[in-house]
C-alpha cells in the first residue's frame, strides 16, 4: 500500500521525495490570492490546502473497493501529529536554537529518542486551533456525543514508549488500519511536506491543514465509520506520532 502511494503521488526517488517543482502560473496565481487573502484570513492557505491534500490522498488511497477509510484517518492522524513535532523543530530553527532546542528528548533502554514537550503538546491538544480541538470539532459535526478520553491516550502513549505497543492504535480489531502509524509518518511525511509548506509557510499552521483534513474525511465518512472512533483511532495515531524520531524507521 505505502509504495502503491508513493508511485501514486509520482515519487520514485529521493530526489523527487525532496524536490519542489516549480508550480505553473495558474498556480503561482494561485498562491499570490492566498498570500492576499492571509491578510484577513491567516488560515487560509490551511483551509485550501487542506482541501488539495485530501483529494490526493482520496484518489492514491482508493481501490476497486473503494478508500479504506480507517487507513486513511490513520494515515492522517500520524502525519498531524508529527507535523506538531516538526512545526516545534522549525520554530526553534527560526529562533536560532538547536533543531530540537524546544524539545525535551528521552533515550529508551533499546537505545531509540523520543520527543515530549509543552510547544508539542500545545500544537497537539492544547491549544484553539491544535489536532485535537480541530478533529474533535469534525466528529461533533459528524455526531459523536461523547468524546474519546484524550488524556487517557496521552498517558498509554507514554507508558508504553520504548515497547512494541509503542504507535499502535487501540481500536477494535474490525478497524485496525491497514499499516501503522510509524510506517505512514516516514513514507508520506517527506512527500507531502512540500505541498504543506507550500500552501503554509508559518510552520504553526501546517497541524492545522492536516488537521482540517481530518475533520473533512471524518464528517465525509460518518455512514462509514463510527465518528467517535474515528476520532479516537485519529488521536492514537496522532499523540504517539508526535514523539516519534523519524530515524529510527
Amino acid at each position: 500500500m505505502l509504495k502503491q502511494l508513493l508511485i501514486l503521488f509520482g515519487i520514485s526517488t529521493a530526489a523527487q521525495v525532496n524536490a519542489q517543482p516549480i508550480p505553473d502560473a495558474a498556480e503561482q496565481a494561485l498562491l499570490r490570492q492566498i498570500a492576499e487573502r492571509s491578510k484577513a484570513d491567516p488560515l487560509i492557505g490551511a483551509k485550501i490546502g487542506s482541501k488539495e491534500l485530501t483529494q490526493r490522498l482520496l484518489g492514491a488511497m482508493k481501490t476497486e473497493r473503494g478508500v479504506h477509510i480507517e487507513s486513511l484517518l490513520c494515515a492522517l492522524g500520524a502525519l498531524a501529529g508529527y507535523s506538531c513535532q516538526a512545526a516545534v523543530r522549525a520554530q526553534a530553527v527560526a529562533r536560532g536554537l538547536p533543531e530540537v532546542g524546544l524539545l525535551t528528548s528521552v533515550e529508551t533502554k533499546d537505545g531509540k529518542i523520543y520527543f515530549f514537550g509543552d510547544d508539542l503538546n500545545k500544537l497537539l491538544a492544547e491549544s484553539q486551533y491544535s489536532v485535537w480541538n480541530i478533529a474533535g470539532g469534525g466528529a461533533q459535526q459528524a455526531g459523536c456525543g461523547t468524546l474519546p478520553d484524550v488524556a487517557d491516550i496521552f498517558k498509554h502513549a507514554s507508558a508504553v514508549v520504548g515497547t512494541q505497543a509503542f504507535g499502535v492504535p487501540r481500536v477494535p480489531d474490525q478497524h485496525t488500519p491497514h499499516d501503522l502509524p510509524l510506517n505512514y509518518i516516514h513514507t508520506l511525511w517527506p512527500a507531502l511536506k512540500p505541498l504543506i509548506v507550500k500552501f503554509c509557510p508559518n510552520p504553526e499552521h501546517w497541524p492545522v491543514l492536516l488537521s482540517l483534513s481530518i475533520q473533512e474525511v471524518i464528517v465525509m465518512g460518518r455512514a462509514t465509520l463510527d465518528p467517535c472512533l474515528a476520532l479516537r483511532l485519529v488521536m492514537e495515531s496522532a499523540v504517539p506520532m508526535s514523539k516519534a524520531n523519524l530515524n529510527d524507521v
